[in-house]
C-alpha cells in the first residue's frame, strides 16, 4: 500500500478533498473506532498522526484528526491544519517522524490564494517544505512525478485571487443555479452602508452565497456538512465547471490514478 498526504487549511477544505476522492476518483473513508483505547484496523502508518486529547493541554481544543481514504494501492491523510498555522503544524508533523519524510510515494498541499497571487502562495510552502522535499514545485497546479510526487494548488484555479468558496459558486451555478440566483438577489438587498458596517473582507460575498444556498440545502448545518452530502461536488460539476476538472487533474497526477 502507497502513502500520501495532502494538507489544507480547514475543515470545509479537507471536506472538499475528500468529496472528490471519492465521488469522482472512487476512493473508500476509512471509519476508525477504538476498542479500550486502541484504534482498531487504522494502517499503522497514520498512528503518528492520531492527536490525543486534550491536545498540549488545551480542554477546548479542536482534534485535528486527518480524513483517511484508500482504494486498491494509495492510502490518502487529509489533513487539515488550521487556516494559516497549516504550514506550522504540518512542518511539525512531517520533520518529526522520518516517515513520513522518507517513505511516502506523494505529498501534496490544497490552499487558498486569498487575496494574494498564487506565485507567493507558493513560495511560502516550496520553502518550507523543500527542506523535505528537494523537488517540490515552485508553480500551483505543477506535480513533480520524482519520488515522492509533491504539488501544491492554489484555490481556485492556481491562476485567480480567492479562496474555495470561488469555486463552489462556479459549482453551485451548474447544480443549483435556482438558489444561487435567489441567494444573490437577497444579498444585493444589503447596501454599500450595510456592507460597509458588516466588515466585509475580500471574498466574504461568495462565503456568503454558498453559506444561504446551504441554509437552504441543510437548514442548521455547516458548509462543510452540505460539501460531503450535496452535489457541491458531483459528476455535472466536473463536467461543466472547467476549475473542477482542473482540481480533479491534479489529485490524479499527484497520487498517480
Amino acid at each position: 500500500m502507497k502513502h500520501a498526504i495532502i494538507g489544507v487549511e480547514g475543515p470545509q477544505d479537507q471536506a472538499f478533498v475528500s468529496k472528490v476522492l471519492k465521488q469522482l476518483l472512487n476512493f473508500q473513508d476509512f471509519r476508525g473506532k477504538q476498542l479500550r483505547g486502541l484504534e482498531v484496523n487504522i494502517d499503522p502508518f497514520w498512528r503518528r498522526f492520531i492527536p490525543r486529547y486534550p491536545k498540549k493541554g488545551d480542554l477546548y481544543k479542536r482534534l485535528d484528526m486527518p480524513s483517511i481514504l484508500y482504494n486498491d494501492s494509495v492510502s490518502v491523510a487529509i489533513y487539515a491544519g488550521e487556516g494559516s498555522n497549516l504550514i506550522t503544524n504540518l512542518d511539525d508533523i512531517v520533520g518529526g517522524y522520518p516517515p513520513y519524510k522518507q517513505e511516502l510515494t506523494a505529498f501534496g498541499i490544497v490552499a487558498d490564494a486569498d487575496d494574494s497571487p498564487p506565485a507567493s502562495v507558493v513560495g511560502d510552502y516550496a520553502d518550507r517544505f523543500r527542506n523535505y522535499y528537494p523537488n517540490f514545485p515552485n508553480q500551483a497546479g505543477v506535480v513533480d512525478t520524482s519520488n515522492p510526487r509533491t504539488g501544491i494548488y492554489v484555490l481556485p484555479d492556481n491562476e485567480s485571487q480567492g479562496v474555495l468558496d470561488t469555486l463552489l459558486c462556479y459549482c453551485g451555478e451548474v447544480v443549483y443555479p435556482e438558489y444561487m440566483q435567489r441567494a444573490q438577489t437577497y444579498l444585493d438587498n444589503f447596501s454599500a452602508q450595510e456592507l460597509e458596517s458588516l466588515e466585509w473582507k475580500p471574498f466574504n460575498r461568495q462565503k456568503a452565497l454558498v453559506a444561504t444556498v446551504v441554509s437552504v440545502l441543510k437548514p442548521g448545518k455547516t458548509n462543510t456538512v452540505s460539501i460531503a452530502d450535496n452535489d457541491w461536488v458531483s459528476n455535472p460539476t466536473q463536467q461543466s465547471v472547467p476549475q473542477m476538472r482542473k482540481f480533479v487533474n491534479f489529485l490524479q497526477q499527484l497520487l498517480d490514478i
